[in-house]
């Protein structure tokens, strides 16, 4: 997703970047199955470019992969800078490169909704939607449009459709959600979008199958301290899941919690990531990382909790660019890619002054490799250049 990364997320894993360079966070170290090398973590494979761009203030958003030989990524240019008059920047992969894809007149209207996401089942049906994040006035409508292997069709959405979406599961071209941070979660039947009232507010989707769907986010607005929320789908109702229960800290500062980020590797192991937070009132700001895990049966809580899991791709959960998570917990380090010549950054007596920053991970499809999208920019301060990227990793095994 996008879309906008949480906001919550990326303020805890900085903070906890610096104690624990955003390993498993609340113990305060890595764990006894990462603490080998200098910095304590295992070697991991490396990124290579699959794409780098000439744009200078450019960078790719989001991905979906619908196999193989065929995926989509959509970025935006300028990023940094005025950017009022962004353009939206479509590119397709048919199996031997990435290669710019002219928007078609139904989607020109995506130079004016910053926000967009991509969502795939298969090669004949992906989905894209954009929209802002705030819109009153909804002076600019959400956009949605669908893929099946030939054209891209704009899709007639309801009046009350969200004005962005913030988490998408296709299943096929008659099965797709979308949620949006809200209480209702939206279906595609083929025909027509139904809403769908949620027990609490869904932040992200994933699901195994149409019939086996999970939704997580948080507890409804109605709440005054909202905890962590889990709904399940089973192709008929929306049925709330129970929770570890999450400490209420002091009565001048409360904690609430939220799930941000949900992996789905089979019906009988689900993955949930968020955090729990407070304020700050009349003590101290809290902050720490939250992982739950779904067997089949409950929800546990995980003993050493992932801080800032954005992206996931085969046996990877990836902390950042530089890290990422095994499922049974190793955490490995990612080798960068070499410094590309020229701008942003130079190549100086120090080494590569350049930093890959990525904001959307897809997997490759019957494969180990993860495609990363985002952009590489110079190490200084300020707004430093920025290249749009697509790259991939190979999972160690």
């Amino acid at each position: 997703m996008p879309k906008l990364r949480h906001v919550a997320v990326a303020a805890l894993c900085a903070a906890l970047l610096i104690l624990t360079g955003c390993g498993r966070a609340e113990s305060g170290h890595p764990g006894p199955s990462r603490t080998t090398g200098a910095n304590g973590l295992h070697d991991g494979p490396a990124w290579r470019y699959d794409y780098t761009g000439k744009d200078t203030n450019a960078s790719f958003e989001d991905i979906a992969a619908a196999s193989a030989d065929d995926a989509w990524a959509v970025g935006k240019s300028p990023v940094t800078g005025w950017v009022d008059d962004q353009r939206t920047l479509l590119f397709h992969y048919d199996g031997k490169a990435w290669r710019p894809y002219d928007l078609p007149p139904a989607l020109r209207r995506l130079d004016e909704l910053p926000i967009v996401r991509l969502d795939a089942s298969g090669p004949g049906d992906v989905w894209l939607f954009a929209g802002v994040l705030t819109n009153p006035e909804r002076s600019h409508p959400p956009l949605a449009a669908h893929w099946d292997g030939k054209t891209w069709q704009v899709v007639d959405l309801p009046r009350d459709f969200p004005d962005a979406v913030f988490g998408a599961a296709a299943f096929g071209p008659e099965d797709a959600w979308v949620v949006s941070r809200t209480d209702t979660a939206w279906h595609w039947d083929g025909r027509q979008w139904r809403d769908f009232r949620l027990p609490g507010r869904a932040y992200a989707l994933a699901g195994v199958s149409g019939r086996d769907l999970w939704a997580v986010g948080a507890g409804p607005e109605s709440e005054s301290v909202p905890g962590a929320a889990a709904m399940h789908w089973d192709g008929k109702k929306w049925t709330e899941a129970t929770l570890p229960t999450e400490p209420p800290g002091p009565e001048d500062d409360p904690h609430f919690a939220e799930l941000n980020y949900v992996v789905a590797l089979s019906t009988r192991d689900v993955r949930a990531f968020g955090d729990v937070l407070s304020e700050g009132g009349d003590s101290d700001a809290y902050s720490a990382a939250l992982e739950l895990r779904w067997d089949g049966s409950r929800w546990a809580k995980q003993d050493e909790p992932a801080c800032c899991v954005t992206g996931h791709g085969p046996k990877a959960f990836f902390l950042s660019p530089k890290r990422y998570l095994t499922p049974s917990g190793e955490e490995l380090r990612i080798t960068q890619p070499p410094c590309l010549a020229g701008r942003p950054g130079k190549v100086g007596a120090k080494g590569c002054r350049q930093k890959l920053q990525l904001e959307d991970y897809a997997a490759v499809p019957g494969t180990r490799q993860t495609w990363g999208v985002g952009s590489v920019r110079g190490s200084g301060a300020g707004a430093d250049p920025a290249r749009p990227v697509i790259v991939r990793l190979t999972a160690a095994p």
